[in-house]
């Protein structure tokens, strides 16, 4: 009996080895389609084809694959020297919602041991009740459109986490190599930018994303990946313990040089959660030393404080907030006007209500200062609680699994999995106070965020066994 109640639990395996003809198909059907639109001329349409077409080939590979496609696809858009024009801005609703369809194509054929958790229940609740926004929204074409749109990004998430999660990979993650690479991808960019050899910004660094924040976002949701590489010193050649360590400080200067104050905070929180539960002493001393040199700095170095105050806190303002202070009226008015249900997820007064069908919406929606304003003012407190209830369940769980795992087998491959990507997860929700992009589907920052929830969220349903 028990044994029927755990399977009941189980993600469905059907094993339709006929649908694995389907991405093929399109794959074809795809290329031949953009064959004919290039010899009408048609470039743009065509391109969007063959975007299609390479997503829905991909889907055929190792499922690994298509996540670290759709994490260089994003970040590629997000980059002004790869998106010149903005040309892939209006392709990316296109491949969030092919992705997860080679998604739903290689579940049908794969079994997993993750399972069905009142999480994914919620996530889904939170969908429909966006999607429910539309009947009161200023623009309800608008807010169905970008609920259906991430409600792919998460199907497909989830989906990417259950194939990350079969039996057997236990003990490794591919998302976490993809994770560095992403880095080193980033860190290459940033690099370039510093030699003039892309534009530079007009204030602060910016890297190669085209705007400070971006890199801010970017940085804390691969610094513990970058950190687990440096771990693993002893398994290395002395190149690439230097070519990580170059990584790691690069990453951290170009931090500094971008004056991000969210994505240093995020930063910081990702690393400790690494650091205190992968070594307390470790853990300990990091701290030790902060307060080491914040203490000489005040105690010898009054000025260089106040200098340091200026830039990074104030950024040469009369008040912390000065620099965000618009955004954060606007936002808390926004959430004010309905707290229960919101005005329509995605969708903005004043903004929103001339918008006409079309796949750039950049210009139909108002900045926000923080996710969590951004949620109550979009889906009111109902629908946060929805979103926020997962995240919330995703980061105890994994503090409660880490601490059971180091009773048993504490340098197991299992740890350091659910150690790194919780650490990333954290990193990126804590940048996403200081930026509205957690329900974004267009910024890269979301996709990477949401591909991290799906595989650990997998892992962590999956019962814990430990290692005789």
């Amino acid at each position: 009996m028990a044994q029927s109640d755990t399977r009941s639990l189980r993600w469905p395996a059907v094993d339709l080895k006929i649908l694995g003809r389907l991405p093929t198909l399109g794959s074809v059907s795809t290329l031949l389609a953009a064959a004919y639109l290039v010899a009408r001329g048609n470039w743009t349409q065509a391109l969007g084809l063959v975007l299609v077409g390479i997503i829905l080939f991909t889907s055929l590979t190792s499922p690994h694959q298509l996540g670290l496609f759709a994490m260089l696809a994003f970040m590629g858009a997000g980059m002004p020297v790869v998106n010149v024009g903005g040309m892939l801005n209006e392709y990316r609703w296109a491949m969030l919602i092919v992705m997860a369809i080679g998604l739903i194509l290689r579940n049908s054929m794969e079994v997993s041991g993750s399972r069905w958790h009142p999480v994914h229940f919620s996530l889904a609740l939170f969908i429909f009740d966006a999607g429910l926004s539309s009947s009161y929204s200023v623009n309800g074409l608008l807010t169905l459109l970008k609920a259906g749109t991430l409600g792919c990004l998460l199907l497909g998430a989830l989906l990417y986490g259950r194939l990350e999660s079969r039996p057997g990979t236990e003990n490794s993650c591919k998302l976490l190599d993809q994770l560095y690479w992403c880095a080193l991808l980033g860190g290459t960019g940033c690099f370039l930018a510093t030699l003039h050899l892309l534009p530079a910004g007009r204030l602060y660094f910016q890297g190669p994303f085209g705007n400070p924040n971006a890199l801010g976002a970017f940085i804390p949701m691969v610094a513990a990946a970058v950190l687990l590489k440096l771990s693993r010193f002893r398994q290395q050649s002395p190149l690439m313990r230097v070519a990580h360590a170059a990584l790691a400080a690069g990453m951290l200067v170009f931090l500094l040089m971008s004056i991000s104050r969210g994505g240093m905070i995020a930063t910081f929180a990702a690393c400790a959660w690494w650091l205190y539960f992968s070594s307390r002493r470790l853990f300990q001393a990091f701290v030790f030393c902060g307060l080491l040199t914040a203490t000489m700095m005040v105690a010898y170095f009054p000025r260089y404080v106040e200098s340091m105050n200026q830039i990074y806190v104030q950024k040469s303002g009369n008040y912390v907030f000065q620099s965000r202070g618009k955004l954060l009226e606007v936002s808390r008015d926004a959430a004010k006007e309905n707290p229960l249900l919101g005005q329509g997820f995605g969708a903005s007064k004043g903004r929103s209500e001339e918008w006409t069908f079309g796949f750039e919406s950049a210009s139909a929606s108002e900045e926000k200062m923080n996710s969590i304003l951004a949620l109550v003012g979009e889906v009111g407190i109902v629908g946060s609680v929805f979103l926020l209830f997962p995240i919330a369940w995703i980061f105890v769980t994994s503090a409660r699994r880490l601490l059971l795992i180091r009773k048993f087998d504490r340098f197991g491959g299992e740890f350091w999995t659910i150690l790194t990507l919780s650490a990333c997860l954290l990193g990126g929700f804590v940048d996403s106070m200081a930026e509205a992009w957690l329900t974004s589907p267009g910024f890269f920052s979301a996709i990477m965020f949401w591909l991290i929830f799906g595989v650990l969220s997998a892992r962590l349903t999956m019962p814990f066994r430990p290692a005789r």
